[in-house]
């Protein structure tokens, strides 16, 4: 099976409401979890990599769902880390508005994006997609006097939370990851609601059926750009959050490579999934840093899973193992 056949995979939704909810409360219950033994250190690790997570969980809704693989989503993700990074300079760093920062800026952007791309798919997607992703690479890394050029930006003030009468730092690693956590969770329940909506079942459609979705009388245009709003937007919330991790941001973000990453990620995963941009992120990420710091040549490591992943479980880590329990629960039930 080729790399676009998987990339075109028919995307595999939860039987029943029960079970999805049964599902987002596990990934709930698993997030909990290193807040109880995680060092400061792993905290933030785990909070970049949630936020990864719902770079990557943007970027399923256009390549599980409507078949648009894009390698221009840094782009969204990238400035709206730079533009929450800028606002905080300026007015402060509270949540609530970084977070409205980050998807206004990835929504607008991704909306300028569509002008171009609502009318392409397959190759023609792809390569636009990577040229107006450079363009935006070009002005972040030459515009120096706003962006910092290639040493980026450094230097923010504190996440905090208004609460009325007090206002709470979020400078640690514990309220870091437990703020990337609860947006990872509302990222994932955002993005189950589109793909059950009507517009979500539209995309699905558009990939599936493009001529006889237009006979119906639907606005393929309409509905890419649509769903490529929709991602730009969570995407940039994830991207509004990325600058306060590690206190820093820099070109690299709006890099065609770090999109590129993102498919690895998604692939791995497990493409139309949702849950596997998670997955895919962790694996990456726990490769890029912890073997990174024994070898040049971790990305051969994470070519290796690659390849073996479209060989082994072309639907993805997360469709492998669901089939690989289906398999343990018929083989037990018939003995």
């Amino acid at each position: 099976m080729s790399l676009l056949n998987i990339m075109d995979t028919r995307a595999r939704m939860v039987a029943s409401p029960a079970g999805r909810m049964r599902r987002i409360a596990l990934f709930a219950a698993i997030a909990v979890l290193p807040l109880l033994v995680a060092s400061d250190y792993q905290l933030r690790f785990l909070a970049e990599l949630l936020i990864v997570g719902v770079a990557v969980l943007s970027l399923d809704l256009l390549v599980g769902y409507g078949g648009l693989v894009s390698l221009g989503q840094a782009a969204f993700f990238g400035t709206a880390a730079y533009a929450a990074a800028l606002v905080a300079q300026r007015l402060g760093a509270d949540v609530a508005v970084m977070l409205g920062v980050g998807m206004a800026t990835g929504a607008v952007l991704a909306a300028l994006f569509g002008i171009v791309l609502m009318r392409t798919i397959n190759l023609f997607f792809l390569i636009l997609s990577l040229i107006l992703g450079q363009m935006v690479w070009e002005v972040a890394f030459h515009w120096r006097d706003l962006t910092g050029g290639a040493d980026g930006l450094r230097g923010f003030p504190a996440l905090t939370l208004h609460l009325g009468v007090a206002t709470v730092p979020l400078t640690s690693g514990l309220a870091l990851y437990a703020l990337a956590a609860i947006v990872a969770v509302l990222a994932l329940l955002a993005a189950r609601h589109f793909v059950d909506a009507p517009l979500g079942r539209a995309l699905i459609g558009t990939r599936e059926r493009a001529l006889r979705m237009s006979a119906l009388g639907y606005s393929i245009p309409r509905i890419r750009m649509q769903a490529l709003i929709v991602s730009g937007a969570i995407a940039g919330a994830a991207g509004a959050l990325y600058p306060f991790v590690n206190q820093y941001i820099g070109p690299n973000s709006v890099h065609w490579t770090f999109s590129a990453a993102m498919i690895i990620m998604l692939v791995i995963g497990g493409v139309g999934t949702l849950y596997g941009a998670f997955v895919g992120a962790a694996i990456y990420l726990t490769i890029q840093t912890y073997l990174s710091s024994y070898t040049d040549r971790w990305q051969l490591l994470v070519g290796l899973i690659f390849v073996l992943t479209v060989l082994l479980m072309p639907q993805g880590v997360v469709a492998g193992v669901r089939a690989a329990f289906a398999r343990l629960s018929r083989k037990n039930g018939g003995a």
